[in-house]
């Protein structure tokens, strides 16, 4: 076998052993780490045209609700983008929208929570308020949702959005479902989203817009 061939086929053997979700705890391995970057780009590669523009609209789009939601509700944009972030899960964008006016206007009005109906869990619902009402240290005890913050609403490109579909794009490269881990340490999140912004780089573009572009992509294939 030659050198060159060995080293395909060990991407291959590593490119299989993400998709393990076990790997994730050995992201300190160099080789793991290697692997992972080679499935982002690979990511990258897969997206169409259409994909890339994507994931360039979306955070624009993110950015300018957020910078609606500082002005009405006179309020950070870090802490209007932390809002949104924090109702995200499980949440389709539209109504993403609708809850975080919801709960922007239920602090100013002195509404309680449990009368305020959104569309994700509990917990994520009583960060939102939190952060709305200006628990900054919320906002920062939770990775994803501080880089979001950050991203959207401080246009702040040294942070990356890592969620369960990143993860997924870390850990394999097939087009259908796969198990895979959907969640990671704060330790784990810096050091995934090092690597995120190491391979942006490689292609000229921002942490956040690489991001989002292999979340479209992989998204579309998963859910064909």
């Amino acid at each position: 076998m030659s050198s060159n061939r060995g080293a395909k086929e060990g991407i291959r053997l590593l490119r299989k052993e993400i998709s393990n979700p076990s790997q994730m705890k050995n992201l300190s391995d160099i080789k793991v780490r290697k692997a992972m970057r080679s499935n982002l780009r690979t990511w990258w590669n897969e997206a169409t045209e259409l994909e890339r523009e994507a994931g360039v609209i979306w955070y624009s789009e993110a950015q300018a609700f957020a910078k609606e939601l500082s002005v009405r509700f006179n309020v950070s944009r870090e802490v209007a983008a932390g809002v949104i972030s924090a109702l995200s899960p499980n949440n389709k964008w539209e109504r993403n929208k609708i809850d975080a006016v919801a709960v922007f206007e239920a602090v100013q009005a002195g509404v309680p929570m449990d009368r305020v109906k959104v569309c994700t869990y509990n917990a994520n619902k009583e960060k939102a308020f939190e952060i709305a009402k200006g628990n900054q240290s919320i906002l920062k005890q939770s990775p994803k949702t501080y880089a979001f913050a950050r991203n959207v609403g401080e246009m702040d490109e040294a942070f990356v959005t890592i969620d369960k579909w990143h993860l997924r794009a870390c850990q394999t490269i097939s087009k259908k479902p796969k198990a895979c881990k959907e969640s990671c340490t704060a330790k784990q999140y810096r050091l995934l989203q090092d690597d995120c912004l190491k391979v942006a780089a490689e292609y000229g573009v921002s942490g956040h817009v690489f991001q989002a572009t292999i979340w479209t992509t992989i998204r579309n294939r998963w859910m064909a």
